[in-house]
């Protein structure tokens, strides 16, 4: 009975999980291509290479490296050469022999957890790779915290398991640190590695997050489920931070919202719930603090939205006039209006964006929209508000 209901919003929940790899990567062509760069030797050549991905929370560090694995595997099993990859989050296995432990057993399920010294797991992890005579690529993400607790000579060794071997070891390292990490290492493991494999993952851009969560949304929703001004209100959300796995999360639990009603279409109203839940800027102190007729604008500008990302100015300066008239109090003039709606955006309440009006003459509407909280929710703190003041 409690899994009978059929979803009417999300048609593949795994498409806006975290460990998805799309076979589409929006925006990271440039780092997949540095990449190729850097690796073509290894294809070729059977040599080994190492690249630092470095860049902040959710600039596509991590799924880059994974979709350039897969897609390096792909094209060396097209051409009959042997490729593996192993992944190791630091973060998880944040000791030299927790991520021994765990490139082991790549190769051995079973290897016991316990009774054997850093050495000794270096020497059997470098069998293994030894006897699978394969290109082999290790990819350790947050890498800077494994570094942080002293962790730099266990990359050291890695890095150097050709020395000491008679027979050549395609090995390589791809190391991912929202930090900067070369600056960490000691003098013998630079020498390991080339200063010029950096590859940087800047913030992303609002547009470019715009077309990643487009992308995800049509990979994981029903058709017709979600509109372009969702997505523009989820970018708009996101590109305070430029993070890509917030744009996605934020989809994620705004579908989940929209689940609870039988529609079948995910509103503006629906994101402002999922990013109150992640998120709030919009604080009972900050509502406290407005004035009552800052109140009542903001309060027209609710009732303007409902359920719709943006309203136009035009429509919720004329909500406004109305709230007034509701409310005993003489509308301001447009000009004294506006420096109110500029100072709600000073306080996070609401925000504010610019659009070409396509059939003006090369003139710009300002529409107004909420990001943080329901609209519904937040007419009705305003609305008691108001009518504490009535009270007085």
């Amino acid at each position: 009975m409690l899994f009978d209901k059929a979803s009417v919003i999300i048609k593949d929940g795994t498409k806006l999980t975290f460990d998805y790899v799309p076979e589409n990567l929006v925006h990271r062509d440039i780092q997949m291509k540095q990449l190729a760069m850097l690796f073509r030797s290894v294809i070729d050549f059977n040599g080994s290479e190492t690249a630092f991905l470095s860049g902040g929370v959710g600039t596509g560090k991590t799924v880059t490296a994974k979709r350039f694995c897969v897609e390096m595997a792909d094209h060396c099993a097209k051409s009959s050469i042997p490729m593996d990859y192993i992944i190791v989050n630091c973060r998880q296995r944040s000791t030299e022999a927790g991520i021994l432990l765990q490139l082991i057993r790549h190769y051995d399920s079973a290897f016991p957890d316990r009774g054997f010294s850093t050495p000794e797991m270096l020497r059997t992890f470098k069998g293994h790779v030894l006897k699978s005579n394969k290109r082999t690529v290790i990819i350790l993400d947050e890498i800077d915290l494994l570094l942080k607790k002293g962790g730099i000579d266990l990359v050291y060794q890695i890095s150097r398991f050709n020395d000491d071997s008679p027979i050549k070891i395609s090995l390589s390292m791809i190391l991912i640190s929202q930090e900067y990490i070369l600056d960490k290492l000691d003098s013998a493991s630079l020498s390991s590695f080339k200063r010029a494999n950096v590859i940087r993952f800047n913030r992303y851009t609002r547009d470019e997050l715009f077309d990643i969560i487009s992308d995800r949304a049509q990979l994981a929703l029903k058709a017709n489920s979600f509109n372009k001004d969702v997505l523009d209100l989820i970018a708009d959300i996101s590109d305070e931070y430029g993070d890509a796995r917030f744009a996605i999360d934020l989809l994620d639990k705004s579908a989940r919202i929209a689940e609870n009603r039988d529609e079948g279409i995910l509103n503006a109203e629906d994101v402002r719930a999922a990013k109150a839940m992640i998120y709030s800027v919009v604080t009972q102190s900050k509502l406290d603090g407005l004035d009552r007729h800052r109140a009542i604008v903001l309060l027209a500008i609710c009732r303007s939205l409902k359920n719709m990302g943006y309203v136009s100015s035009t429509i919720a300066e004329k909500t406004y006039a109305v709230v007034c008239e509701e409310y005993d109090e003489i509308a301001r003039k447009h000009t004294q209006y506006w420096k109110y709606v500029n100072g709600l955006e000073k306080d996070g309440l609401v925000k504010t964006v610019n659009q070409k009006v396509e059939d003006g003459p090369g003139g710009q509407q300002t529409y107004i929209s909420l990001l943080d909280i329901p609209a519904k929710v937040l007419a009705k703190k305003l609305e008691a508000k108001l009518d504490g003041y009535n009270e007085m």
